[in-house]
């Protein structure tokens, strides 16, 4: 499918590697913005999904987003560009690991590459998109640190075994776990998700669990009811 079509706007996505997936679509549903979420960080633009989202849900804040690939750079351009929120959605050509801005962020979401200890794909849209060969956790947090206020957050999705060692390099760095949601493809099965927010003030952890999917394979109630601001036919 070259385009995805949501209710407010459409993903071209025939220039990327990575397509626009459930991960994407449920971490930008679960994601709460708040009034002090004035500026806010995309990492890994992609094709532009979850900035468009996050635009979608308020009309209070300004989106940057940071893209590595060439070809996803120029898809997110484009997604952008025809949407109703292209003045408030800046995307630039960057590695995020050197990128510098003098501008102190309130949220920075991603959803990263996932892949530390698998093997690398041999075309290179595909391995920056999927591997983190050119960006790790590591630069995740530490960028952060650069980029984040004093009283910023910082949310992604992963799968379990990648949020264990994302939550031990937060702990290092003094900084807190403040929301943790499993995720389970299918009711009964185990979770292989986990969507997490963390924050550098310490506060208690909030502990959820979401389904996908029902034994019969059609969508849960909780999963229709998190992402019907932007399916279709929802």
């Amino acid at each position: 499918m070259s385009t995805f079509k949501f209710k407010q706007f459409s993903i071209k996505q025939d220039k990327t590697a990575m397509k626009v997936g459930t991960d994407s679509i449920l971490f930008g549903s679960w994601l709460s913005l708040s009034k002090t979420h004035k500026c806010l960080l995309d990492v890994g633009a992609g094709t532009g999904l979850l900035s468009l989202m996050m635009a979608q849900k308020s009309d209070n804040v300004q989106i940057t987003a940071l893209e590595i690939d060439e070809n996803a750079y120029h898809q997110s351009m484009e997604n952008v560009s025809s949407s109703l929120w292209r003045d408030r959605i800046s995307i630039i050509h960057a590695d995020a690991r050197v990128w510098t801005d003098e501008v102190k962020f309130d949220l920075i979401i991603s959803n990263p590459p996932y892949f530390s200890n698998s093997l690398i794909s041999s075309a290179r849209s595909k391995g920056y998109a999927r591997h983190q060969q050119s960006f790790g956790l590591t630069d995740l947090v530490e960028l952060w640190n650069r980029h984040g206020s004093d009283h910023s957050e910082l949310a992604c999705i992963l799968p379990i075994d990648e949020s264990e060692k994302l939550i031990a390099i937060i702990h290092k760095n003094g900084y807190f776990l403040k929301e943790y949601t499993t995720v389970k493809p299918k009711l009964g099965a185990i979770p292989n998700r986990v969507m997490m927010m963390f924050v550098k003030e310490k506060t208690p952890t909030n502990k959820s669990e979401l389904c996908i999917r029902k034994k019969d394979g059609s969508y849960s109630e909780e999963y229709v009811r998190l992402t019907k601001d932007f399916y279709l036919g929802l």
